[in-house]
């Protein structure tokens, strides 16, 4: 824990931060536009995505010299009656760029003294209560706003289809809380819950439900009249809100819902137009205030050498140039947000559609890094942090980094932990002096991505992208591209690849015992011998269902996990899909249980050969096998999953 007086010194180095940024900001050229070519350049690439990758609408503004450059949409609001995008009056859901005014709120409070930012959370919650579950480490809204507060990821059923289905923010933290999973301050870790909980502060320091404080602080100030996070929406917003859409079949489109929730300051109902989103980011390109320069600090920073982590913000380094970066996801919506301070330059980009492949996301990345291009032309030297690829340095550590790694993001403690299993990143051994990993790269057309070694840990990427990895002294590994959330490396024990093998042996040699065990019984009828004793034949009989669980299970994982997009409103949403496998996991575990007292009857009471006796024996082990990984990912209902933790 830092002392007062280090505190003190770090209050005075963020002031004189604070001031020189705010010099050089002022003096900072806006950059060279041509509106024509600017335009065009949007126009054409929208287009694109739109067709390409069948996402219903767009919307892009961008801004810079304190006027916008351009604010423009394009295809439609709601396929049904064809609306077309309005910037200025359609309404897109922001998904997680709601953090951003969570962590503007918090810094006004902060700035104005009513909050202590690295003060116990407790000392300004009313209704919620932190549990102190790492003794005089008590989480602090700097953890909160930084990803750094250690609660455990669970998002499974908690948005809504419908705004006046959504519980109030205070009941949904308390009966909703995830556990605490690592101590706080230390580890990045893609938090929802941290900042639905500093929205929460915010509310109960200034004595505004949250949506009241951001509509009254924030978006009234900016003349953001088209934006709101209250739910229901005002019926101006409702009117001309866009609806989200993933493609159905060969043409068409399925809606999305779930864009709803109580957790409203991460993300869910948070509602604006391309129009409005510009007024926010010319107020912060220009505006004074001191709040808006502290979230574009880096306070947290898990490698020295690669982007921190401001409030709300992700440190953003390209083409030579640092800025702040932020994307949102939610059912049917997709935003990204670019700032440039030092040159004067803010881009948003809004699809409401997820695109084949869940695409609209990395369609955003790449338009902001094309209009980013246009008007700051690549300035790479040897000294900028994506200069282009210097002489390897040999790396003697080079094959303790080799290995699996999980995102700190995947829980540890709900269904989501199913993250783990499918989503690991895998660090090969590339050459003499490199790495390759696999699951890495945000980009869906790249599997792997090659690296060189710059010495201690660090990586540059191949091809002259600029991206850097580094290994830190925690066992993390630690990308330039996510901030935000680190990567832990797994044991041996640990390893994805080992328990899907596991599970999927495990299924399958269950799944076969539901054709064996009545196959054999069926024979053993026709040939007259002399029936087995009535518990024998109630033992391979709850085998044979056991494997017709199996097949049942693996085939509703499946229908989960088969459509990316549809996952992305079956999570949050929660569906009677997703019961459906937890309780076919349940079941598998109560009928494992009884096949395991079956096989262990078998031998005491001499039932059939030996031959049959550890075939039966060996189907036991797959299902205990089987409801291990079940247990693990916590692929059961919630009371037996808590047990597993």
């Amino acid at each position: 824990m830092r002392t007062k007086p280090i505190r003190a010194l770090a209050a005075l180095a963020a002031t004189i931060t604070i001031s020189t940024t705010a010099l050089l900001t002022s003096a900072a050229e806006a950059p060279a536009a041509a509106p024509s070519e600017l335009e065009s350049l949007v126009d054409t690439a929208v287009a694109g995505y739109l067709k390409d990758d069948r996402i219903p609408g767009a919307a892009v503004t961008v801004v810079s010299g304190g006027k916008t450059l351009l604010s423009k949409g394009y295809g439609v609001a709601d396929v049904r009656t064809r609306a077309p995008v309005d910037a200025e009056r359609t309404g897109f859901f922001l998904g997680s760029l709601a953090k951003l005014f969570t962590a503007q709120a918090a810094s006004q409070l902060v700035v104005a003294g009513e909050v202590d930012a690295s003060a116990d959370v407790n000392d300004y919650l009313h209704e919620v209560v932190v549990p102190d579950t790492y003794p005089g480490r008590p989480v602090t809204l700097d953890h909160l706003l930084t990803h750094t507060a250690g609660f455990d990821s669970d998002l499974v059923g908690r948005n809504r289809a419908t705004a006046e289905d959504v519980e109030p923010l205070a009941e949904s933290l308390t009966t909703r809380r995830p556990p605490r999973v690592r101590a706080p301050g230390q580890t990045a870790a893609y938090d929802n819950y941290g900042y639905a909980l500093a929205g929460e502060l915010v509310a109960d320091v200034s004595g505004q439900d949250f949506p009241s404080y951001v509509d009254a602080h924030i978006l009234q100030p900016l003349g953001m009249t088209h934006s709101t996070f209250a739910q229901p929406q005002p019926e101006r917003i409702t009117a001309t809100l866009a609806r989200g859409y993933r493609p159905d079949g060969a043409s068409g489109w399925t809606e999305d819902k779930g864009q709803y929730g109580a957790w409203s300051p991460a993300g869910p109902g948070a509602v604006s137009t391309a129009g409005d989103m510009g007024r926010w980011l010319i107020g912060q390109l220009t505006a004074d205030a001191s709040a808006d320069r502290l979230m574009r600090q880096v306070h947290h920073r898990q490698d020295a050498r690669l982007p921190g982590l401001g409030y709300g913000y992700e440190q953003w380094q390209g083409g030579g140039y640092t800025g702040w970066f932020k994307d949102g996801d939610i059912p049917g919506f997709h935003s990204n947000l670019l700032l440039v301070p030092a040159h004067d330059l803010g881009i948003f980009v809004v699809f409401n559609g997820d695109g084949t492949d869940g695409r609209a996301a990395w369609d955003g990345r790449n338009l902001i890094d094309e209009v980013r291009a246009q008007l700051l032309p690549d300035t790479r030297t040897p000294t900028t942090p994506d200069a282009p690829l210097p002489t390897a340095h040999p790396d003697p550590a080079l094959a303790t980094y080799t290995g699996s790694y999980r995102a700190t993001r995947v829980s540890r403690t709900s269904l989501m932990a199913v993250e783990g299993l499918v989503a690991a990143v895998t660090v090969e051994k590339d050459g003499e002096n490199g790495l390759r990993t696999t699951g890495l790269s945000l980009d869906p057309d790249e599997e792997e991505q090659h690296w060189t070694a710059l010495g201690d840990g660090l990586f540059r990427e191949h091809g002259g992208s600029g991206a850097t990895i580094a290994f830190t002294d925690q066992g993390l590994l630690v990308s330039s591209a996510t901030p935000s959330t680190a990567y832990e490396k797994l044991t041996w024990r640990q390893s994805p690849t080992l328990h899907l093998t596991l599970l999927g042996s495990g299924l399958v040699v269950s799944a076969l015992g539901a054709i064996a065990y009545p196959a054999t019984a069926a024979i053993r009828r026709f040939r007259g011998r002399t029936p087995h004793p009535r518990a024998a034949r109630a033992a391979r009989a709850t085998a044979a269902v056991t494997g017709l669980l199996a097949v049942a299970f693996a085939a509703s994982l499946t229908a989960v996990v088969s459509d990316g997009n549809a996952m992305m409103e079956t999570v949050p949403l929660g569906s009677p899909l997703l019961s459906t496998v937890t309780g076919l996991g349940t079941a598998l575990v109560v009928a494992t249980l009884a096949v395991t007292a079956g096989a262990v009857t078998a031998w005491q009471r001499g039932w059939w050969n030996r031959a049959a006796r550890t075939l039966f024996t060996l189907t036991a082990l797959a299902c205990l096998t089987t409801t291990s990984m079940l247990l693990l990912y916590h692929l059961v209902a919630p009371p037996l999953s808590s047990l597993a933790h």
